[in-house]
């Protein structure tokens, strides 16, 4: 089997790749994310980041906290809502305590990767 490495999208880290790994969705070692859906997550992140900033009334980076956005849990919703405009996301509403657990955007956007369908 031959591997191709790659980093991860959202923390660097090396990924290898397999010939045989289509069968599974690949997943970085070190954050967890679902590569495929960190990939289009991040995307949609680079080139819309003004956009959440303004709509979030604070300027975002991938480190920052999300407990800092606001006092009240639905910023995690409105976050997820703003990505779901732009990817197909398919959060079960009992998969949302999981989310808000998140302590970091970047942590939000590797556990969204879980559930981001690819075009």
């Amino acid at each position: 089997m031959a591997w191709y490495p790659e980093n991860c999208p959202l923390c660097a880290a090396p990924v290898g790749f397999g010939l045989n790994s289509i069968s599974e969705p690949a997943c970085c070692p070190s954050c967890g994310c679902r590569i495929e859906g960190a990939k289009l997550l991040l995307e949609f992140w680079k080139r819309e980041q003004t956009a959440i900033e303004l709509s979030l009334s604070r300027p975002l980076t991938l480190e920052t906290r999300l407990r800092e956005l606001a006092s009240d849990s639905l910023v995690v919703v409105e976050l997820v809502m703003l990505l779901e405009g732009e990817a197909i996301i398919l959060v079960p509403d009992t998969d949302y305590e999981v989310l808000s657990q998140s302590q970091t955007v970047r942590e939000l956007l590797s556990r969204l990767s879980h559930f981001v369908e690819a075009p």
